[in-house]
């Protein structure tokens, strides 16, 4: 089993990527501005209080982890910077580690062949989501520039309900998925794929 980083630890994603690591043997390091929200005790997890905004908070968290997955975001629709900023502080303190998972959003791109309905919705939704999106984008290009084993997992809207375990998945985010991903679901598709060289440097849309 890996040492993995979960960083926004005590989001609802967050949350569920810790539950579901735990659950599969993981050993984890729950990384939050307040770790102790997240409430959770267990032999194989170990909370740290880290700000990604803040300068050097992460350089003492994250060495000596197998994988590093980043579930950070933003809590309202305005302009921000914590997809690009947060991602660049991940990138510059992750030492020797290799493997990074981002949480971005699978509204960033129209897939080809979608239809006139599907196209209409992705303009109505970039419109209203455009200050988040825009830094998903600059967050992507960043990871794009690194030489790390990096994915971009994409999701449609989230949700708290069950996973179905059979989630809708492309890779290289070039085929239309659905439009709900349960958290659940996104967790088990990202911790069952951290060793999966196919997802390497490239975005995955995913939908349950």
């Amino acid at each position: 089993m890996a040492t993995i980083a979960v960083i926004g630890a005590t989001g609802r994603t967050g949350r569920a990527l810790v539950e579901r690591a735990l659950e599969t043997g993981h050993h984890v390091t729950a990384i939050a501005r307040r770790p102790e929200a997240l409430g959770l005790r267990h032999a194989r997890l170990t909370p740290r209080a880290a700000d990604v905004l803040r300068p050097g908070d992460l350089a003492a968290a994250l060495p000596g982890h197998d994988a590093v997955v980043s579930a950070i975001g933003s809590t309202g629709r305005g302009p921000t910077t914590v997809y690009s900023a947060g991602t660049a502080a991940v990138v510059e303190a992750m030492g020797a580690c290799r493997r990074l998972v981002v949480v971005s959003s699978a509204g960033l791109e129209t897939p080809p062949g979608a239809g006139p309905a599907t196209r209409l919705v992705g303009r109505l939704l970039h419109h209203v989501m455009r200050h988040p999106y825009a830094d998903m984008l600059r967050m992507e290009r960043l990871l794009a520039g690194t030489d790390l084993d990096w994915t971009a997992v994409r999701p449609t809207g989230l949700t708290d309900a069950p996973a179905t375990g059979r989630p809708r998945v492309s890779v290289g985010a070039t085929e239309r998925v659905g439009n709900r991903t349960s958290r659940a679901e996104l967790a088990a598709y990202i911790l069952d794929h951290l060793d999966d060289p196919a997802t390497y440097r490239t975005a995955v849309a995913i939908s349950s």
